[in-house]
């Protein structure tokens, strides 16, 4: 028998299905002495009455500080969105829990055909909010700049929201994404991670980025860094020029190699599956180690 799955909220029909699918996957390749439960990263775990090694996706929260199932021993093990970081931004190593990709929010209803780079409408774009945190307003001014100073240098689609997951429809954001050579990513509301930046690799667009954490999944993602966003002119002129020449074709390759691997929700179950099989065999031992962590840390989200 596989592993029970528990969706403990019931809530991923409202998106972000790439967890969900890893984490079904993860559960197929277990037997029933695992139980694999995804919720979004906050307090209502139940306590479960049996020996069953509990395996925690914990999804969502921004802010990057251990979950409430941290704290608890009868957990095996914890696949954490906005992992914890230090103050520097480096993750925070630990036996109990591993660093999960974001992946895809949004999910096109039917795959839709990857458009060649010379082959798309525009150089570049950007589809999300402005939230109140002021996170984006620096990011907003240059993007403003930009428009009002190059005239027609780019082509580009733009689109302000109201709000998370607003706007445009699921089909019709997919297919701006993939007709985009380069889509802006401006970090999220609180935390430099966003759903956007593996939305628009899925659709073989390069996501540019003023800075990320040290995390594994985003170590060998193909991506344009500027170093900051009143600078995007240059920046966007040098990344457009470079997918126009010869040199940009390893970055595809590197590209494809991602989508098929760190965004491909049964081959990111392999490793995930890895990290158990090494927790399990290795529990024991790191106790000590969990508790002077877990001793270390005064907040959880």
């Amino acid at each position: 028998m596989p592993a029970e799955l528990i969706d403990l909220n019931g809530e991923f029909d409202l998106g972000n299905q790439f967890t969900l699918s890893t984490a079904t996957y993860l559960s197929e390749s277990l037997d029933d002495q695992f139980r694999v439960i995804v919720k979004y990263q906050g307090p209502g775990l139940p306590a479960y009455d049996d020996h069953k090694h509990n395996i925690v996706f914990c999804t969502s929260k921004e802010i990057h500080v251990a979950p409430e199932e941290f704290f608890r021993d009868d957990i095996l093990i914890i696949f954490q969105h906005y992992f914890m970081l230090d103050e520097w931004g480096n993750p925070i190593h630990n036996p109990l829990s591993y660093p999960a990709p974001l992946g895809t929010f949004k999910d096109p209803k039917e795959p839709l055909k990857i458009i060649p780079i010379p082959e798309r409408e525009y150089d570049f774009c950007f589809m999300g909010q402005i939230p109140h945190t002021g996170t984006r307003d620096c990011f907003k001014r240059a993007l403003d700049n930009l428009i009002e100073e190059t005239g027609d240098k780019f082509k580009y689609f733009v689109k302000v929201t109201d709000g998370f997951s607003q706007g445009l429809d699921k089909d019709e954001y997919f297919d701006i994404l993939g007709n985009s050579k380069v889509c802006l990513c401006p970090q999220g509301a609180h935390s430099a991670e966003t759903f956007r930046f593996f939305e628009a690799l899925s659709m073989g667009a390069f996501p540019m980025i003023e800075r990320l954490p040290r995390l594994w999944y985003y170590e060998n993602a193909p991506f344009f860094r500027t170093r900051s966003w009143h600078d995007i002119d240059r920046t966007l002129s040098e990344s457009l020029n470079f997918l126009q020449t010869n040199a940009c074709r390893d970055s595809l390759m590197t590209l494809a190699d991602y989508v098929q691997s760190v965004l491909d929700p049964k081959s990111l179950s392999k490793r995930l599956k890895e990290k158990v099989e090494y927790r399990l065999s290795t529990r024991n031992q790191t106790k000590n180690t969990l508790q002077e962590i877990r001793q270390s840390i005064t907040h959880y989200g």
